[in-house]
């Protein structure tokens, strides 16, 4: 009689190896995989958009402001209408605009989670994008979060200094840092449809920018984004971004290397200037750059090893620059 051998443990431990190797060499194909199909669902995300910013175009014969701003007694001082909210009928979400109140859009807010604001909307955010919390609560007051802002230009916060040489930026009474800009039609482009931004994305991590928030100088990139945009000013940076930073631009330092920088930082006030290209930076966590709506409605991916100049050349609508590399 032959008698039955089973598996040594050398062989047992050798084909457990060989499965390793092999699950090693696949996992990665499985992540690359999964990751290109969300960058591709993220395109379809921005060429809706870019549609939709089309659809307003042609029935306001321009594209949407990218805040139209008021003034009022009370705090926050300035409040307003982001481009997203003038693009809801355009993305099938028209009926979250039953009774909005534009005069008053603080009152937008009321009802906590609940909210209209806080309403969040699939199809503004990419699905390799990492945000913290959605909706996201500040005061009391709940807002939906996105992950794609309009062309804002050369550069698009603080508003003081922005340029309002791209596509979208404040308008109306109170807008910055002119009173009474108006929207931006097709007929301004003159740098050509298929080379100038509309929409792109941006990036929700950057943990050397929260070294700074522990210690008040500098707001949380988790709270950046805000679709509705209500409140202030500032919020301009929620719905807008620009060529001042480069795509996937993060703080290059933490806090406690802040007086290695040249100059050194001593004081929050000395930080603004990253903080505020950090904000203006377009970016993505999908590997090597972005996803970009263009003008003409094409979708680009674009490196962010992209020259600064090229993405200045593509952020301004009238520039006049030769384009040499995308």
């Amino acid at each position: 009689m032959r008698s039955l051998r089973g598996f040594t443990l050398v062989e047992l431990l050798v084909v457990i190896g060989i499965l390793g190797a092999l699950m090693a060499l696949v996992l990665p194909a499985i992540q690359g995989a999964r990751e290109s199909a969300r960058r591709v669902q993220c395109a379809n995300h921005l060429k809706q958009l870019a549609l939709a910013a089309h659809g307003y175009h042609t029935a306001h014969e321009s594209f949407p402001p990218g805040l139209h701003q008021s003034e009022f007694a009370g705090s926050p001082r300035f409040r307003g209408t982001s481009l997203f909210t003038y693009l809801l009928p355009h993305l099938e979400e028209g009926a979250l605009l039953t009774d909005w109140d534009y005069d008053a859009p603080l009152e937008n807010t009321q009802g906590g989670a609940a909210a209209r604001s806080a309403t969040v909307l699939p199809i503004l955010l990419c699905p390799s994008d990492t945000i913290a919390e959605n909706p996201v609560s500040l005061g009391g007051r709940y807002f939906g979060m996105t992950s794609y802002g309009g062309n804002g230009g050369t550069r698009s916060y603080d508003s003081d200094r922005a340029t309002c040489d791209g596509i979208f930026h404040t308008t109306g009474p109170a807008s910055h840092p002119q009173p009474h800009q108006q929207p931006v039609s097709m007929a301004m482009v003159s740098d050509g449809a298929g080379y100038t931004i509309l929409f792109g994305e941006r990036d929700h991590q950057d943990p050397n920018l929260e070294t700074f928030v522990v210690y008040y100088w500098a707001e949380s990139i988790k709270y950046l984004g805000r679709w509705p945009a209500i409140g202030g000013r500032k919020r301009i940076a929620d719905v807008t971004m620009s060529a001042f930073g480069p795509i996937n631009y993060r703080i290059p330092f933490d806090y406690d290397r802040r007086q290695q920088v040249n100059p050194p930082l001593a004081s929050s006030r000395d930080f603004q200037v990253y903080e505020d290209r950090r904000k203006c930076a377009f970016g993505s966590n999908h590997p090597g750059g972005a996803n970009f709506a263009f003008a003409d409605g094409s979708v680009r991916f674009l490196k962010d090893s992209l020259p600064p100049e090229t993405l200045r050349a593509l952020c301004t609508r009238n520039g006049e620059e030769s384009i040499d590399e995308l």
